[in-house]
Parts: structure tokens; sequence; C-alpha cells
């Protein structure tokens, strides 16, 4: 990582998540970046959004939250046709189920100068599934991850509805450094890859982990905490509890858990405390509501 490999970047989808009828900014490698830039922001990094917004009030609104975390945004995006992202979330029993709008301006993102000049300087980069569900989208995002050999490449799978396929999971796992799952996820991923005739999700873990010479395997189970599987240790924690706020929403705390793995890497904190900072971020924005509320800085490292 060079002196100017400084940007972490939410690669593909910037969508607003709209819960009991309020947009609120979301898409997971966005919620990611954000999360990780408060964090590491302290130690010369920056958060950057490297997505396709509209031409639109929620485009407006998107690029000044984004400004006012501190994030680049010099590298959105702006499609003069289509809208900016949006999701329904339905509150369920155990979570959340998302309603995804298709033909968002993000399915049409393009490669260009500016994508090309961030990849060359990114340190971290997180991508998953949802935002390669179109054709010319899936090809930009796989020649970023492709070209930044030097960052840390993160495969946040994220599987929402039915926009995953084998081919994408598979080429994502071949160009990741670090694979992040939760318990929904295992046996999508492990059909995918073929490994459906084993039963035990650790066991499944530390195949896939293994097949694809993968850094970390992070695996979240929601209340029970995170799993981080490498290659010579397993190493579990349990979140703790936080108070929670008025319209508590579980949204986004994989995402903050994902950006506590990476700061606890690049600061070089040992398993066990990169595990008990995931945990204690994603219990904290599981405590509120949306996806990226400000960290207090008791939480920070």
């Amino acid at each position: 990582m060079g002196n100017q490999s400084k940007y972490i970047v939410g690669l593909g989808e910037l969508l607003f998540d709209f819960i009991d009828d309020q947009p609120v900014l979301g898409g997971a490698p966005v919620n990611f970046a954000i999360q990780a830039h408060q964090i590491l922001n302290a130690h010369g990094f920056q958060g950057a959004a490297a997505v396709r917004l509209g031409n639109d009030d929620l485009a407006e609104r998107a690029v000044s939250s984004l400004r006012r975390f501190g994030l680049a945004t010099q590298y959105i995006q702006h499609d003069p046709l289509r809208a900016t992202g949006k999701a329904i979330v339905h509150r369920v029993e155990d979570g959340h189920q998302f309603e995804i709008v298709e033909n968002a301006c993000w399915d049409h993102y393009q490669w260009d100068d500016l994508l090309d000049k961030l990849c060359k300087n990114t340190a971290v980069v997180c991508f998953g599934t949802l935002g390669q569900r179109s054709p010319q989208s899936r090809e930009t995002i796989r020649r970023f991850v492709e070209t930044a050999t030097h960052a840390i490449r993160v495969f946040d799978v994220n599987i929402r509805q039915h926009y995953f396929d084998a081919d994408t999971i598979l080429h994502g796992c071949e160009h990741a450094d670090i694979l992040k799952l939760n318990h929904e996820e295992v046996p999508l991923v492990a059909t995918s890859l073929g490994l459906a005739n084993q039963d035990d999700t650790l066991e499944i873990c530390r195949t896939i982990r293994s097949d694809f010479n993968l850094r970390f395997l992070v695996y979240t189970q929601g209340d029970l905490g995170t799993t981080v599987i490498t290659k010579e240790a397993i190493t579990s924690g349990s979140p703790i509890n936080f108070p929670p706020a008025k319209n508590a929403d579980s949204v986004g705390a994989g995402d903050a858990c994902t950006a506590g793995i990476i700061a606890g890497t690049i600061l070089k904190f040992s398993l066990e405390e990169t595990v008990k900072l995931a945990n204690k971020l994603g219990a904290f924005v599981a405590s509120q509501h949306g996806a990226t509320p400000v960290l207090p800085e008791l939480l920070l490292p």
C-alpha cells in the first residue's frame, strides 16, 4: 500500500432505504465506506463513494450526506435520465426484507478516467453482488476489482432478492482478500460454489476460505456475534448490547461490522481485538435508526 493509497472505497450501489416511508441513505458498500471513514480518518484514510446517482433531489441529498461525513464525492457519476436508487424496507419478525427498484442509475455504471484514477489510489475497496445485477455495472465493478490488486479487496456478498448468480459469486471470491457472509448467505453461497453437500456452517466457511486462499472469511450471525476464519484460527466474539434508540433498526449493522474488521486489520490489532471492535460497531448501529449513524468517539479505536 503506497503513500497515495488512502481511499477506502464503497464500490457499486448507493440507494435510499425507505424505512417507515422515510428515505435513509444506504447501499452496503457506501454504508461500509462511511463507517470505515469515521473510524480511520484520524489515521490518514478517507472514505470515497464510487457510485452512479441520478440528477434528482435524492442525489443531492446523498452527496450532501457524504460530504457531511467527510467522504470524497468527486468520483460519483450522475445519470441524466435515470433516478437515484431506492429500496423499500419491510420490517419482518426476524429483521428486514428489501424490495429494490429496478433499472436504477447504478445499473448503468460506466468506466471512466476518474474511476481509473481512483482505482490506482485505493487502499481498501468493498463490493458486493447487488451492484452487479446488470451487465454494464458488472463489467465496471469487475474491472475495478481486477485492477486494484494492491488494495485490500472486500467481497461483502450482500445477497438481495434474486440479484445474484453463481458466476458473480465465484468471480468475487476469486478476486477478494476478505469475504463477508451472514448466516442466511452461507447456504446460498455454498450451493453456488458446489458445496451444498456440506451441512456444518463453520466447515463450509473453512472450505471456502481455503479454496480461494482468502486472508479472512468473516461470518456474521446478528445477535450471536462475528466469527473470523483465517488459515491458522477461528476467532469468535459476542456483541455487547446498547440501549435501542427510537425507531431502531438493524440495517447497516453488518456493514459496520465489516468496517471494524478492516479497521482492526489496518491498525494491526490482534484478531481478538478486531472481532471485539467489529461486534461493538455492529451492535451500536443495530441500536440506531438507519445504516449510517454518527459513531460516538468512545467506540473509536
